[in-house]
């Protein structure tokens, strides 16, 4: 099932006395699989966070259709089962930790017995427990940012969408999130989130969607896309002799030396199985086989050409 659908969506903010138009997505058409984690990326003014408004129906397309498990996102309907968690939290300062959820729990209409039970099951978790009686003003960002995760888990939703989730967190507390993350999945959870670490989108997720100045430039599988910018294979072995090495390059191999060791270079369209066979054949034995892929930044933001 689809969780998450546009079809060619489009919109324009008019900016200025003159109210000049000034296109933030243009023709958006891609969907989100349900019990799929699929990051979202693109640099600074791609229209992530505007796509993101237009699911959550802070602003609404000039054109195209939007549909949040079939059901048209423009109805407040659709979002019944999405948890939203925005880039920027916004807490009540003077309340703790646990206050502050216990608060977000009587929103969502949770009875007070089982709320008790949750709180303390996601302040373990997010490893915020020792916390659970500080004030939210005395808390530094990225404990900020565990406790506005916290809030989105409280409630039983079926779809996370997160803008920027991960947002000034040191690496634990990224490490912690994919945790988190996995963890969703796993338990049959849809997660749709922005991210500028590409880092994050390789780790967890099962797809990517990719923004360039408000169009869409990419949206598939990460293996897929990783599979794009495979460029060969490198085999580290001990230093060759003149003879062996003159076998391989006659074959089109290419080879880097050094004292300890040397490289043979494989291009993409080579059988590895056979270059490894005639290594063998000559007493060679690999001690190093590494696949060699473009930088995913490149792959996401060389133009916008996939």
């Amino acid at each position: 099932m689809i969780a998450i659908d546009l079809s060619h969506v489009t919109k324009i903010y008019r900016k200025g006395f003159r109210a000049i138009k000034v296109p933030a997505i243009v023709d958006c058409s891609f969907s989100v699989r349900e019990g799929s984690v699929t990051g979202f990326a693109g640099p600074n003014g791609a229209g992530k966070t505007t796509t993101i408004k237009l699911l959550m129906g802070l602003v609404f397309p000039t054109s195209g259709k939007i549909t949040i498990y079939g059901m048209t996102a423009v109805s407040p309907a659709s979002r019944k089962h999405v948890a939203f968690l925005s880039e920027q939290p916004y807490f009540y300062n003077h309340l703790t930790v646990q206050e502050t959820l216990k608060f977000h729990g009587r929103l969502l209409g949770i009875a007070p017995a089982f709320l008790s039970r949750r709180i303390g099951e996601i302040l373990e978790e997010l490893q915020l427990a020792e916390k659970k009686n500080t004030r939210v003003r005395e808390l530094s960002k990225g404990l900020q940012q565990r406790l506005n995760m916290a809030s989105v888990l409280i409630g039983d939703f079926s779809l996370f969408v997160l803008d920027e989730p991960m947002s000034g967190m040191d690496p634990p507390g990224r490490a912690l999130f994919r945790s988190v993350f996995r963890r969703l999945k796993l338990s049959g959870k849809t997660i749709f989130f922005s991210t500028h670490v590409l880092e994050d989108i390789e780790s967890v997720c099962d797809e990517v969607v990719v923004l360039s100045k408000g169009r869409l430039s990419y949206s598939g599988g990460v293996r897929d896309l990783l599979d794009k910018g495979f460029s060969g294979t490198e085999i580290t072995v001990p230093v060759l002799s003149p003879a062996v090495r003159s076998l391989l390059q006659s074959k089109g191999l290419s080879i880097t030396n050094s004292p300890e060791c040397d490289l043979i270079h494989l291009p993409q369209t080579c059988d590895n199985k056979t270059v490894l066979e005639e290594l063998y054949r000559n007493g060679v034995f690999p001690s190093g086989i590494q696949r060699r892929t473009r930088p995913l930044e490149e792959l996401l933001y060389d133009g916008g050409r996939l």
